[in-house]
């Protein structure tokens, strides 16, 4: 699976979030691929376990791999799993999660790709209901979607009393429109803090935000 930029960003975020509270005992990866987002996050806590899903033959070996030559291998572990399946006591205190969002009729050639990003996979729906069951009493969700999805799964989160916190508005250039949310939730109702996130300046370089936010994850930085 390709490893995109707007998915580093979104680990890079919940790294940061994570250390500027206390930090989650227990962190459950929704759709793991590779296990990019978990590496990061185990990267950047000092005792969070985080167990991840993959429901991908491949993807899941790739991510059992990457998860046992990490120096922190100790705090991580993945099932192959889809998270409609999964069952687990006791609950996480934070879930994250990168989910697939194309619909039925944006299919494309490769089998593979389409499992990883098509909705088919994971409802909204299914997503909303079975975060809410696995989140432990204040724990937290913190997902990544485009922004018409995102504003879908506000509405079914609303409904079962899962509230948006944070949100991340993700623009490639400031002159360009938003193409993905950050959105940090929990079952508390709060005023909503809006932050606008550019990742590339108009010369085509990284942003002083981007940098700061990256460098720890990318070498070139």
């Amino acid at each position: 699976m390709k490893v995109t930029t707007d998915a580093c960003l979104f680990g890079a975020l919940v790294a940061k979030e994570i250390k500027n509270k206390a930090e989650p005992a227990s962190i459950l990866d929704i759709g793991t691929g590779t296990g990019l987002l978990s590496l990061m996050l185990a990267q950047s806590s000092l005792n969070s376990h985080i167990h991840a899903l993959e429901i991908d033959q491949d993807a899941f070996t790739q991510a059992s791999f990457n998860f046992q030559n990490a120096p922190w291998s100790e705090r991580l572990a993945i099932e192959q799993s889809a998270f409609q399946d999964f069952n687990s006591d006791p609950k996480f205190d934070l879930i994250i999660s990168n989910p697939p969002f194309f619909s039925k009729n944006q299919l494309g050639e490769s089998a593979k790709k389409n499992l990883a990003v098509h909705n088919d996979s994971l409802s909204i729906d299914q997503l909303a209901t079975g975060v809410v069951n696995h989140l432990s009493k204040d724990g937290e969700l913190f997902l990544l979607y485009p922004p018409f999805e995102m504003g879908l799964f506000i509405e079914a989160g609303t409904r079962l009393n899962l509230f948006p916190n944070k949100i991340f508005d993700i623009k490639d250039s400031a002159s360009k429109k938003v193409i993905r949310q950050a959105v940090l939730f929990s079952s508390t109702q709060n005023k909503v803090q809006t932050t606008e996130l550019v990742i590339k300046q108009n010369d085509g370089n990284y942003t002083d935000a981007f940098i700061d936010l990256l460098k720890p994850y990318y070498l070139h930085l």
